[in-house]
Parts: C-alpha cells; structure tokens; sequence
C-alpha cells in the first residue's frame, strides 16, 4: 500500500468481545492513539458497571478521558449479535461459536470501516483480535495492512501453535487422559 509521507496513520481496532481482550485492546489503542476503537455493547455495558465510582452510566465513552488529554481517538460500540440479557458466561459455546461464525458484527464492522474510510485521514490499516476470522476479507475489501493482535500470554499461542506436536507425543488428546 502507497501512503503519503504527510498522512497520519489511522487505525481501525476491534477486539474479541471479551473484558481481558477489551482491555488490553484499549491499552494498545491508547499507546497507539488512533482513530477507531469498536466494542461491543455488552463488554461496554460491563466495563461501565464496573467503574470503582459508580457513576458511570451505558452512555460513557470509555476513551473520553485519554480525548480530553489530547489523543486522536475515537470509540463506537456495536452489537455481537445476542441481546444484552443473554448470558455468555453460562452459555460460552453458543457465545464463542456466534462470535465467531455468524456475529452481526462483521457485517456492522464492514459498514463502520467504509464510513470510516471517507475520515480525513483515512484508516490505512485494521488491527483485529486474532480469532476473528473476518478481518482478512474486510482488509482486502477497503485495501487496509490487516493486522492481527494477540492478547493472550505468549505460551497459550505457543500451546496452541503446537497442539499436534502435544497429541502426536501423547501430552494432549490421547487416550486415557
């Protein structure tokens, strides 16, 4: 991708709608101080719930402060695809397996990435947690660097980066255990 020296990157970040991916997400948009933070408005709606002076009300925006200190940043929040009641605790599978293959949001994400495609500047790249299996397509969509983040610790990605190793030598998936 051609890009002016003179142009200020932007990126477009969207973590798994997790609190522990949320947060680490927000962590690397603020050092990164962007233009585009999406979550989800069930981890939004926890993260303001969880606010030490409770004062915090579903309308916040969780960025407000870092703005008002002087980043560039921008935070929408969409939908995951299940209401707000749903439990995702209680039900993970369902949860995990919605996110993953047929949550809304990849299709409300395709749409704010092109709106957000007509900013002055315009995004040049999507960072997207690594379980999203969407972000490749709407990266090559509006020609913007993919990147995948990793929020995990670096020995969960190892484990499952070797995962056959592990059942080939008998240390995972084997019988008897």
């Amino acid at each position: 991708m051609e890009m002016n020296n003179h142009q200020k990157p932007h990126a477009i970040v969207i973590p798994y709608p997790l609190q522990g991916h949320v947060t680490l997400t927000v962590h690397l948009a603020l050092k990164l101080a962007t233009k585009g933070f999406v979550n989800t408005q069930y981890i939004h709606q926890q993260i303001t719930k969880s606010q030490p002076d409770h004062s915090a009300t579903f309308d916040d925006d969780i960025v407000a402060d870092a703005r008002k200190s002087g980043l560039d940043i921008r935070y929408d929040v969409v939908g995951d695809g299940f209401p707000l009641g749903f439990d995702r605790s209680l039900n993970h599978d369902q949860y995990f397996e919605g996110v993953l293959h047929v949550m809304s949001a990849h299709v409300v994400v395709d749409e704010l990435v092109g709106e957000t495609m007509e900013t002055n500047p315009p995004p040049t790249c999507l960072i997207a947690d690594t379980f999203y299996v969407w972000s490749s397509m709407i990266s090559n969509k509006y020609n913007l660097v993919n990147v995948s983040f990793w929020t995990e610790p670096a020995l969960v990605f190892t484990l499952y980066y070797h995962v056959d190793l592990l059942r080939k030598n008998g240390h995972f998936d084997s019988l008897g255990t």
